[in-house]
């Protein structure tokens, strides 16, 4: 939680001395100048909280299907932090930048309160007794590079649609709290996805975001690897915003992460953290709600 804070104030330390290229009067954030800048950038960072809806994960063919919400603790709130830039180029075109962490730490005990039906709890290679005490970790950190083509022509209107690239960055590790048993699978993978963003300013004041990267792949090529693999993503937000200065816009939001993945292991890259068994079930979904602030 510390680390989460200090990492939200540095971002708004950031933002409080980046340059941004914009007219001397800048319009309402979303708005097009009839005269627009070469490049006017608008970094943005965002602090609150995070509710898992549902996680189901299994590793190995006849590993657990594990609920991380019943059987891991995940039915808390979660720390919640997202910072990014856009840069818009000329009146159409706008490129943005997107760090999301989304790791969730929890510590439970194995089949307690019957969570697992009296079973122990198989991952991989790995088995924890009932009654073992196990700490969680699930970490599905993104980076994500986007470019979109504005249609629309009113100023206070942006209508775009265009493509995402996004690296994840996951690790998942399951370790039994004395330290004898423990399984972490790690990997870094490639992910395309179509993006869409539909914002408008209804007076200087007021105005709604409404913003959704999403991609489903089944087979290979399109799910990044020459394997067969089915795997999905969305990223969908609606912002309410209203302006605290001429060039400062503060926005509340309403997000939802969530993504999956289901077959035999996508990717040849093996190390000390690559999981024994080819087969994974991976599908999560989250909901979370921030105040955020963006300088124009």
């Amino acid at each position: 939680m510390t680390s989460l804070k200090k990492l939200f104030y540095s971002s708004l330390l950031v933002l409080s001395t980046a340059p941004v290229w914009a007219a001397d009067e800048a319009p309402a954030a979303g708005e097009k100048q009839s005269t627009p800048s070469p490049v006017q950038i608008i970094p943005h960072a965002e602090l609150g909280f995070a509710a898992v809806l549902s996680h189901t994960y299994q590793s190995g063919a006849n590993g657990t299907r594990f609920n991380f919400v019943t059987m891991g603790a995940q039915d808390t709130l979660f720390p919640y932090v997202r910072l990014s830039v856009d840069v818009a180029i000329g009146a159409r075109n706008r490129v943005s930048f997107l760090y999301q962490p989304l790791t969730l730490n929890t510590r439970t005990v194995v089949g307690r309160n019957n969570s697992t039906g009296g079973l122990p709890l198989v991952i991989d290679d790995a088995t924890f007794p009932v009654g073992t005490p196990i700490d969680l970790s699930y970490g599905f950190d993104f980076w994500r590079l986007s470019w979109m083509w504005d249609f629309a022509k009113a100023e206070d209107t942006i209508l775009a649609a265009g493509v995402s690239f996004q690296i994840r960055n996951a690790s998942i590790a399951f370790t039994s709290v004395d330290g004898k048993s423990r399984t972490v699978n790690q990997n870094i993978g490639p992910v395309p996805i179509l993006k869409v963003r539909a914002a408008r300013w209804f007076n200087p004041h007021f105005g709604l975001d409404l913003e959704a990267d999403g991609f489903y792949a089944a087979g290979a090529v399109l799910n990044g690897s020459a394997k067969a693999f089915e795997g999905w993503i969305w990223d969908a937000s609606l912002s309410a915003k209203t302006r605290l200065m001429p060039k400062v816009a503060a926005f509340v939001t309403l997000r939802s992460i969530g993504g999956g993945a289901q077959g035999n292991n996508a990717y040849s890259y093996v190390s000390s953290t690559t999981s024994v068994n080819p087969f994974t079930y991976n599908a999560l979904a989250t909901m979370a709600v921030t105040l955020g602030v963006s300088l124009e």
